[in-house]
């Protein structure tokens, strides 16, 4: 080839890459609709630069809400496929330079539950999306959050004052409870205890102190110990994963405020997280997420439809390595792990890796759902496939299989299995054709457990079976369906018997929004719930209510950072309660204890946490706004429409208050 001719070729290949570099790229923008008389809303996709879009092409996307109706005069339709996946197609192959859905659905209450993942497929090639949002303007709130600022008092709080609060004074008890310690500091330091856990709340007290205090600590005597022997924590790895390394840094925080009991989430409808080495299939494809059934589970909430992106959240599982050093780092801190499988709902993952894992083997001895079940249901997330066929015995061999797993993986690391966790909460009617197969199930699990010597424990809904066969292997049940004021359902439960976990979703979900703040990243489904509002959880004493647990569930989270926005500061009013059942302080010298001794810590470690929002209001020509955080810097920002006002502090997130 001579001179002339690559010079030739160069060019030609140049004019191609121009060319395609400047193709302008199909991108979405969606924009948010106002709420009729019916309580819904007509929204618009309009698809840009739809006139590059291929021959025969379909658009996807996730967290459409269900009951989605295309309006007339529309360029494409939706279609609902399952639960919160929906597909829009074309209703003619006219070219345009901008195609426009407008469809009726649920009202939006959260930016963060607007649609997203759009993916455009052509045949097997998939392609990402941008997508734009037009939200409508944020209501007028300023006002109310000034009064509400300005109503709220904060005090320097004591220097020993620390969470959980000590009890500083004698332990009624003949018999000293589990996790007691007394600490003498004069000239030396003196620390009794009875057992490991005591000792290690006794080192923990001593590092708080010296952290508020900047230094010595003064003479004091402390005697303090738990109110409940169970302090938990539940999140939700399987909507959302969290790596290794910043699991570490929470369990870090967790250990902090003296929680005993991390409940890892492990399992759901959009994932299994944790690596089974016979069966490869259930993290080969039910931890990552694809619209293709053979390469991962299809995408409900985080839109991610490429099982090979690194940088999602919906592409990762546990090693068995990786869940052994869990265990080590948590029992290190004196925090228990449970490990929670769900079942026998919430199992499409795990189902659909099954049916991948047969393809592939030939074997159906572990097969989890029937072919020929033809039940009909809908669950509250809108699955349609999610249930155990439990007359199936493979199902008790898949299970047997995974408790066989879990138990070794906690004795090569060395460290308690308290319980397996089952789920057992939320099997929709409908399921197994109407029979009631709930108890029987339950019953085959327990012998299964019983014969492997391991406790198992569940959701509320598990104390529907009165069996003493399940009582005998129960290590607790976790009652959270309290909606609508149902506060003292903890305690009838455990009045019929049940090892009951104070669990109440009004008080203890952490995923329940701050505010109604359209910015939060949350859900509101059942209450809004503040770092003062977890504080107050109502508590009462009973010989069968084990302790407290907060709960993350993470179909919003995208990102450790919005993880531990919504987890902090409300969860620490949890461990606080869960650690002294009934408080001698008031919401705010606890909240001040938060602002002055807990933000500037979680700002050391470069953890973020919500804000409460600025107040803002108009006194004459002047604008007022204020802070229930000292030394918070307030922006204020005007445009057209309107003047807003948010804070910046430390390593955080603030929300916009709207004049």
């Amino acid at each position: 080839m001579n001179l002339v001719q690559t010079i030739y070729r160069c060019s030609i290949i140049a004019i191609i890459l121009a060319t395609t570099s400047c193709t302008p790229k199909v991108e979405i923008l969606w924009s948010e609709g106002e709420i009729g008389e019916n309580g819904n809303a007509v929204h618009c996709i309009s698809i840009k630069n739809a006139e590059h879009l291929p021959e025969s092409w379909a658009i996807w996307c996730s967290q459409m809400p269900v009951g989605v109706k295309t309006l007339p005069g529309s360029d494409a339709e939706i279609i609902e496929y399952q639960a919160n996946l929906h597909k829009i197609s074309p209703l003619s192959k006219e070219k345009k330079a901008r195609l426009e859905i407008r469809y009726e659905s649920a009202a939006l209450k959260r930016h963060s539950w607007a649609p997203e993942g759009f993916t455009l497929q052509e045949g097997r090639k998939l392609t990402a999306l941008n997508c734009e949002y037009d939200f409508l303007p944020l209501p007028s709130d300023g006002q109310k959050w000034y009064e509400y600022n300005a109503s709220f008092s904060l005090t320097q709080p004591n220097q020993a004052s620390i969470i959980p609060l000590p009890k500083y004074r004698t332990c009624p008890f003949e018999i000293k409870p589990q996790g007691w310690y007394r600490i003498e500091v004069a000239d030396s330091v003196k620390i009794l205890s009875l057992d490991e856990d005591g000792a290690y709340y006794a080192q923990n007290t001593l590092d708080l102190l010296r952290e508020n205090y900047e230094g010595d600590i003064p003479p004091m005597v402390i005697e303090d110990w738990p109110d409940y022997q169970y302090r938990g924590f539940m999140l939700d790895l399987a909507r959302n994963f969290t790596t290794k390394e910043n699991l570490f840094r929470l369990i870090d925080i967790l250990a902090r405020y003296k929680v005993n009991y991390l409940q890892l989430h492990l399992s759901d409808d959009e994932g299994w997280r944790i690596e089974v080495k016979d069966i490869p299939e259930l993290t080969r494809i039910g931890a990552h997420h694809s619209l293709f059934p053979e390469l991962g589970i299809q995408p409900s909430y985080d839109g991610n439809a490429f099982p090979n992106r690194k940088d999602c959240l919906s592409n990762s599982f546990y090693t068995a390595e990786d869940y052994k050093e869990i265990l080590s780092y948590a029992w290190s801190r004196r925090i228990r792990v449970i490990p929670e499988i769900d079942t026998p709902g919430h199992c499409r993952a795990a189902i659909k890796a099954m049916e991948q894992y047969e393809k592939r083997s030939g074997d159906c001895s572990m097969r989890l759902q029937d072919p020929e079940d033809d039940s009909e249901y809908y669950t509250a997330q809108g699955y349609t496939d999610n249930v155990m066929s439990v007359e199936l015995e493979s199902v008790y061999r898949f299970i047997e299989k995974i408790f066989d797993t879990l138990i070794s993986y906690h004795s090569e690391a060395k460290v308690p299995l308290p319980a397996i966790h089952i789920g057992g909460d939320e099997v929709p009617k409908g399921a197994w054709k109407g029979k009631n197969l709930h108890d029987y199930f339950l019953l085959r699990v327990a012998a299964i457990a019983k014969a492997k010597g391991v406790k198992i424990a569940g959701w509320q809904e598990i104390t529907s079976c009165q069996a003493e066969e399940l009582r005998d292997v129960l290590f607790a049940n976790n009652v959270w369906n309290t909606s609508g004021g149902n506060d003292y359902l903890p305690y009838r439960i455990a009045d019929k018997g049940f090892p009951t976990i104070v669990s109440n979703v009004d008080y203890t979900y952490m995923d329940m929004a701050y505010s109604s703040n359209k910015q939060e990243i949350a859900h509101s489904w059942s209450c809004y719930t503040d770092d003062v509002k977890s504080f107050t959880i109502p508590l009462q004493p009973h010989d069968n209510v084990l302790g407290v647990q907060a709960q993350m569930f993470t179909e919003t989270i995208r990102s450790f950072e919005d993880l531990c926005y919504d987890l902090f500061p409300k969860v620490v009013g949890v461990f606080e309660r869960a650690w002294n059942r009934e408080s001698v302080e008031s919401p705010e010298e606890f909240f001040s204890k938060l602002v002055y001794f807990e933000m500037p810590y979680w700002d050391s470690k470069n953890i973020t946490y919500h804000l409460p929002q600025p107040g803002i209001i108009l006194k004459g020509e002047e604008i007022m706004t204020n802070s229930l955080i000292p030394e918070a810097k307030i922006v204020v920002e005007e445009n057209d429409n309107s003047t807003v006002a948010h804070i910046e502090y430390g390593y955080m997130r603030s929300l916009d208050s709207v004049l």
